[in-house]
């Protein structure tokens, strides 16, 4: 039963290791692909089928691999053992962990564990008219009910289940440092909630409110192909979605709210939630780029170009990969003897706690801060001659989507506590604001407090960073967002509650919160100390992405700034949804085929499982729809209403609430108004560390707090912006509209101070 192997690697792991992957391939196929997948993203050093799988590098031939292992004829030719056979014994449809069936088993044939161009060796081939196969390879077996963990022992289950790396991600915190958990959040936003740990963390799976929507109701994303129910309509190609209903080369001038409105959006969604992205770029299959090839293959599920598409001439298709399933869900819930849906990872911890300046574990929060001294201090890169004050550190390792043209950009990315910081330059901007209050704060706290060490000043400063990033969040900017209406709908804080999970919703970030994409101007506006355009002048949108160099070299960030501020945001119209930036030229410098970004949104919903618009109205106790006539008081407009989608039950979330119309004082529809403040209000109530929550700052402290601004930020840590209204989100003239910085209101440190004689409001350490 054991083979000869290269010296390579340890040779008792590799032959049992081997031998379960034989088993596995034939009594249990889903297995085999996720063992693959875990190969190529380097989990388990190549052991399987090396000849087979990308990039292994051991010389096992496949002949070798199966006569030699368990004594298989080195070429069988038939498998009399069909998946069909094995479904009519099946106890899943009873809750059992039977790997031959799912709700739709024809469909999951078709999945993403079925690539349609299959290798002549695999173990599985498709049959026409049903996705009834035959596990070739496979000894003859009685026509019996067989379920996975009965073929395959306990060791070796467990093995798979430690080889694919999904036993590491059942990562248990430890919170028995009760000391630091009542004063300070973990970097990963573990022990939050001390009753569920890991509630809000990072590297955890969204939350849902409905049930997930896939084609084969276990992970193939719908459209994935045709409908197989001969009732059932098909959905429309995305990109088609967005060329018909969403993408405008019309822009109407928000008359009340500036573009730092859109910003101050993108800069919070960068702190709450980031998708994990397929690890791999390549088919698992053959090793064959994403960017390159058209086809389903996981992870690759690009997104189609339909005839006469009024931009796309030369290729078939844009560059996407499906989101990383969360371990444990999808085919990998079957190694652990359940089965549950597919779900994606939140990259981020959930909570508005400055993760996107501090980093989302703690790993990155030490990359970040400057351990040198004690100071408490986060790493500076260069300094700017004309203010003395800082740039961000620069990333280090190979070169990034930054330096892609060293003619053009020779600087690299900047590093900060989220990975897009240099995604364009307003951002960019962004992050260096609130890089830099860190530091100005530590230094604060460290001269009003010189008896503390590093850690302290870190874990204060980071503290009131985050609390004024709440703040400015739900006093300043989610009332412009939701109006009183929204407000209302939000209710009064009410205090901390540990029933209350915080976790970002997937409907959230993969629809709903997207509505920033359609507050964003083609253009960014670079203006001087008198608010006109700068010497470089103005920059359109798709040359701003990944453009570092030009904070460097053209101006550094307050021209940035006050184009946000400065400038009106683009108006919410219906019929004017994503700028063409945005739909035709985004990230056109990285790829042959310019991505669209309204099309991608639809996509990323789909691979979601994303339930379609109608089951959110549900929720949202508004109308079921099942008529396109029964959307008439939410979408007016029935151009709009009954463009492209056959039926009702068929229309993606996000275009349907990018189309609703805005709930008057507002910017959003009712559905996109009642799943916001269904977001926020969990991540309000549930977050422990919630600055209003009493105990995690003194009153006297709370009330400095409640003095903060953006444009306080903005006065203290740009070079030299002197002039700016009170509120950076309302539109302002200058200079009428405009005051000084020093009659902004400040935060005032001095009620940090360490005082051990018992006055009210002082520290006490």
């Amino acid at each position: 039963m054991r083979s000869k192997h290269p010296s390579s690697g340890p040779q008792n792991l590799l032959t049992d290791a081997q031998q379960t992957f034989l088993y596995a391939a034939c009594f249990y196929p889903y297995v085999r692909i996720i063992m693959e997948q875990a190969c190529v993203f380097g989990a388990c050093k190549c052991f399987f089928l090396p000849g087979y799988i990308p990039g292994c590098e051991e010389s096992l031939s496949r002949q070798q691999v199966w006569s030699g292992l368990v004594g298989l004829p080195a070429s069988p030719a038939h498998c009399p053992v069909s998946i069909h056979t094995m479904q009519h014994h099946s106890a899943l449809s009873h809750g059992a962990a039977a790997p031959w069936q799912s709700p739709t088993a024809s469909s999951m044939a078709r999945s993403e564990t079925q690539p349609s161009h299959a290798h002549p060796d695999r173990d599985y081939h498709p049959q026409p008219g049903g996705g009834r196969g035959c596990l070739t390879r496979c000894f003859a077996l009685p026509s019996a009910g067989y379920r996975y963990n009965d073929l395959v022992s306990p060791h070796y289950l467990t093995m798979i289940a430690n080889l694919s790396g999904c036993s590491a991600h059942r990562r248990t915190p430890n919170c028995s440092d009760i000391c630091f958990h009542q004063k300070y959040r973990t970097h990963d936003g573990s022990c939050n909630n001390l009753q569920h740990p890991m509630w809000g963390a990072s590297l955890t799976a969204f939350q849902r409110l409905l049930k997930p929507a896939y084609q084969n109701g276990f992970n193939l994303p719908r459209g994935f192909s045709l409908a197989e129910d001969g009732r059932d309509l098909p959905l429309p190609l995305p990109r088609l979605v967005s060329t018909a209903m969403i993408g405008t080369e019309t822009i109407t001038p928000d008359d009340q709210f500036t573009h730092m409105l859109m910003q101050w959006g993108q800069f919070l969604d960068h702190d709450m939630d980031q998708t994990v992205a397929a690890i791999s770029m390549s088919r698992f299959s053959d090793g064959a780029p994403c960017s390159e090839v058209c086809s389903n293959d996981p992870p690759c599920f690009s997104i189609a170009v339909p005839a006469n598409d009024p931009r796309v001439r030369n290729g078939r298709c844009m560059f996407f990969v499906r989101s990383s399933p969360v371990c444990g869900s999808g085919m990998t819930s079957l190694l652990m003897n359940s089965v549950y849906a597919r779900e994606q990872i939140n990259h981020l911890t959930s909570y508005i706690d400055a993760s996107n300046v501090y980093g989302s574990t703690e790993q990155e929060s030490r990359e970040l801060r400057d351990l040198s001294g004690r100071k408490g201090l986060l790493k500076r890169g260069r300094v700017v001659p004309s203010s003395g004050k800082h740039l961000l550190p620069f990333a280090v390792g190979p070169p990034t989507e930054c330096m892609r043209d060293e003619s053009e950009s020779p600087v690299p990315c900047f590093l900060a506590g989220d990975h897009r910081a240099n995604e364009q330059l307003g951002l960019t901007a962004m992050h260096t604001l609130w890089f830099r209050e860190h530091n100005r704060v530590a230094t604060e706290l460290g001269a009003l407090n010189p008896h503390w060490d590093g850690d302290l000043l870190y874990h204060e400063a980071r503290k009131i960073v985050g609390a004024q990033m709440q703040h400015i969040t739900y006093a300043h900017w989610l009332p412009k967002v939701l109006g009183e209406a929204g407000m209302k709908m939000l209710g009064e804080y009410k205090g901390y509650n540990p029933n209350v999970n915080a976790g970002i919703l997937n409907a959230f970030a993969t629809a709903a919160f997207r509505f920033g994409h359609t507050l964003i101007n083609p253009i960014l506006y670079r203006l001087n100390e008198t608010f006109q355009p700068i010497r470089q002048g103005h920059i359109p949108l798709h040359k701003a992405f990944f453009s570092p160099f030009r904070i460097i070299q053209e101006g550094g960030i307050d021209p940035l700034l006050r184009g946000l501020f400065g400038v009106p945001g683009k108006m919410r119209v219906p019929s004017e949804l994503l700028n063409m930036e945005l739909t035709e030229k985004l990230f056109s410098m990285a790829h042959s085929v310019s991505l669209d970004l309204a099309a991608i949104n639809i996509q990323r919903g789909r691979d979601h499982g994303i339930p379609p618009y109608n089951d959110f109205r549900v929720f949202c106790n508004l109308s079921s729809a099942q008529e396109f006539e029964d959307l008439r008081n939410e979408i007016k407009n029935l151009e709009i209403r009954e463009n492209l989608y056959g039926t009702t039950k068929n229309i993606d979330l996000f275009p349907a609430l990018m189309v609703e119309d805005l709930v008057p004082g507002t910017r959003v529809g009712p559905t996109l108004m009642c799943l916001l403040t269904t977001q926020f209000r969990r991540l309000r109530d549930g977050d422990r560390f919630w600055y209003e929550n009493p105990g995690v700052f003194t009153p006297a402290q709370l009330t400095q707090i409640r003095q903060a601004s953006l444009a306080r930020v903005i006065c203290d840590n740009s070079d030299h912006i002197q002039q700016l209204q009170r509120d950076v989100f309302r539109v302002a003239s200058y200079l009428q509209g405009m005051v000084s910085c020093e009659d902004i209101p400040a935060v005032d440190l001095r009620l940090w101070q360490d005082c051990c004689e018992g006055e009210e409001g002082m520290l006490c350490h």
